[in-house]
């Protein structure tokens, strides 16, 4: 079917749409209130949306497009997908890492504890709480089935949210351990609670009513309401001095100072209280920055800077629309007005699209005239400055990158740079959980995408044998013209020395592929190894190329051991879990979704054992109390348990 046919059929509904260019690969993923009119706009009005967009249709041969019931999920879906491809013509956030939430749990003593993916419909705040689905604790790599909680964030930089986590606790003494509490003494407490950190629920001594009023005055601080928090404790201050309670009031006049510094950085821009994200966007080559300043309650509590690539031909307008539709889809919730440049266009669409995502009533409006347009020019100062630190950044790690490439080619007797350097390393105990890493530098930088992970098939503790295999299968998928495993390197890293590089070359030749260059990084004195040479090269003098290799072998033993590390605790919890009566298959499976490893299963409450899908209390006191007599310490081994360090291939 033609394009104009294709076009012709095209139904005027809102979706997302992906064009395509003769490779069948997507360079460019949109969305649209009406698929129809968007696309005839595309591919019959070239010019309509600048240089990159005339390139961008000259290229394209193909589209298709996925219809969705709402604004809200077009805006979900088409992040994903621009996540997920990369398009050449899109821009897309530097850094696509999902934000960070915290919750305060609904349990007897509520603890903070931190989340990712919160879902697009749930709305963090005290009030108003949503139903909440899969919300995932990365820590503990598990699923939260909590039915209640009050959620905070998002936050854009971890060190804000691990800042609100540590002022909860030093503040206020909010407990972070996960013993299940009731209100009875528990055991031994813990340091947090010698060092004022904690005020110790597991004591006994601290009654619930005590600890909810704790509880009550963190969710205040979370919530911005610093100034209702700090009348607050200035009120029972003097009511604990009035008493002649003067321990409890020293306690309070400490929180006070101490609270009074955490926000002396907060800057009043209103009297009302606002609710604001006020955003603005430099762009120069191929870079923008987009900054937004966050106002809560009238105080201007924060600000963050976001980079955005392939901003090449695309106006700030733009710019900042990809911003808008990547920012707010991982954030899964906005602030009730967003300010934008007066020359931004259709606002209304993205109230109705914010707003959906939300589940109330949000205001986008062009920055005119006073505390606005102010605050909107000093988001504006902050996206020029910050545009200029990236440039500088990007040219010095360009430089750095140049400089080792050229010193490593040196090195090792290249004809040009190697633009392209493929790792591998393994890892393994006594043979058992054998797996092999394979990561990728793409102009000295690492290349995540391009990683690769093998579970290794020879028998045996045979590091030779082990690397040989990893590099046989990665050779073949590369002539089966496997997409994954193109192009060949120019440069090919072996963790180890002579021995290893001499197997390797072995294979390289069997293969056909003896033409890329090979060399061995020895751990012990970080000597370089060339196939055909009994003596080292002379790294001495190419500090910077023997660096590189050192990042990209330091590189690969972190992947392969991670790996080998999972693989060998999945093994061990199976192991441990069809010991227990009532455990079947489809219960262990959902028991290893929820909880990554035994020691966090055996540190879970038997109400959060209970929870996963498929199991009941019986079955979960059951599990608790085997893992219990296989007396787990607090550090995650049992008292009979040896665990050697796994070997990874030695020089």
């Amino acid at each position: 079917m033609s394009l104009d046919d294709k076009l012709k059929t095209t139904p005027s509904a809102p979706g997302v749409y992906t064009i395509r260019d003769a490779a069948g690969k997507p360079i460019y993923v949109g969305k649209a209130k009406s698929l129809r009119d968007r696309l005839r706009q595309h591919f019959r009005d070239p010019d309509s949306g600048g240089p990159w967009h005339r390139v961008m249709i000259s290229r394209a041969t193909d589209f298709d497009f996925l219809i969705t019931r709402s604004a809200r999920e077009a805006l979900l879906l088409e992040a994903t997908l621009i996540k997920q491809h990369k398009p050449r013509f899109n821009l897309r956030l530097a850094d696509d890492k999902s934000y960070p939430y915290l919750m305060l749990t609904e349990e007897p003593y509520p603890r903070l504890v931190l989340l990712r993916d919160l879902p697009a419909q749930a709305r963090p705040g005290g009030k108003g709480r949503p139903v909440r689905r899969g919300l995932h604790d990365p820590k503990r790599h598990q699923v939260h089935r909590l039915e209640e909680g009050d959620i905070f964030g998002p936050y854009p930089e971890a060190q804000a949210m691990r800042r609100a986590m540590r002022l909860a606790s030093h503040l206020f003494g909010l407990r972070s351990c996960r013993r299940p509490l009731t209100g009875e003494p528990c055991g031994v407490p813990c340091l947090n609670y010698h060092i004022q950190r904690c005020v110790g629920p597991c004591t006994g001594r601290v009654s619930r009513q005590e600890y909810q009023e704790i509880v009550r005055q963190v969710r205040r601080f979370l919530s911005g309401q610093t100034g209702k928090l700090l009348a607050d404790l200035r009120r029972q201050m003097a009511e604990a001095a009035a008493k002649q309670e003067y321990e409890r009031a020293a306690v309070l006049r400490d929180r006070v100072e101490a609270l009074q510094r955490a926000t002396q950085d907060e800057v009043v821009v209103s009297t009302r209280n606002l609710e604001q994200d006020v955003a603005a966007v430099a762009v120069a080559g191929d870079l923008a920055v987009v900054a937004v300043l966050r106002v809560r309650q009238g105080r201007l509590v924060g600000h963050e800077e976001y980079v955005l690539r392939s901003a090449e031909g695309h106006s700030p307008g733009e710019a900042l629309e990809a911003f808008l539709s990547q920012h707010y889809s991982r954030a899964g919730w906005a602030a009730r007005e967003v300010l934008v440049p007066p020359d931004t266009a259709m606002p209304e669409e993205w109230e109705q699209t914010l707003s959906d995502l939300r589940g109330s009533r949000v205001t986008v409006r062009r920055a005119q005239r006073g505390a606005g347009r102010r605050l909107l020019e000093m988001a504006q100062r902050n996206a020029e400055a910050a545009l200029a630190r990236t440039q500088a950044l990007e040219v010095r790690r360009e430089g750095t990158a140049a400089s080792a490439l050229e010193d490593l080619r040196a090195l090792v007797g290249l004809e040009h740079p190697p633009q392209r350097i493929e790792g591998f390393d393994v890892s393994n105990l006594q043979g058992d959980y054998a797996t092999a890493s394979m990561v990728v530098f793409t102009h000295g930088q690492p290349d995540k995408r391009a990683y690769r992970r093998f579970r290794i098939r020879t028998p045996g503790p045979d590091d030779y044998a082990m690397l040989a295999e990893a590099l046989r299968r990665r050779l073949a998928a590369a002539d089966e013209g496997d997409p994954k495993f193109l192009p060949l390197p120019d440069l090919m890293l072996v963790d180890g020395g002579e021995g290893q590089v001499a197997s390797f070359q072995r294979v390289l030749e069997e293969c056909g592929a003896k033409d890329v260059a090979l060399v061995g990084l020895a751990k012990r004195e970080e000597q370089v190894f060339a196939p055909g040479r009994k003596n080292p090269l002379p790294a001495e003098a190419h500090a910077a190329g023997r660096f590189l290799l050192q990042r990209v072998r330091d590189e690969a033993h972190r992947f392969a051991l991670a790996h080998h590390r999972g693989m060998r605790e999945a093994a061990m919890t199976h192991s441990v879990l069809e010991e227990v009566p009532g455990l079947g298959p489809r219960r262990r499976q959902a028991l290893q979704r929820a909880f990554p490893s035994i020691q966090d299963m055996a540190r879970a409450s038997e109400q959060e054992l209970a929870a996963v899908p498929g199991m009941n209390r019986r079955v979960a006191q059951a599990l608790k109390k085997h893992l219990l007599s296989l007396a787990y310490d607090a550090g995650g081994r049992s008292s009979d348990e040896q665990d050697p360090e796994p070997r990874s291939n030695q020089d």
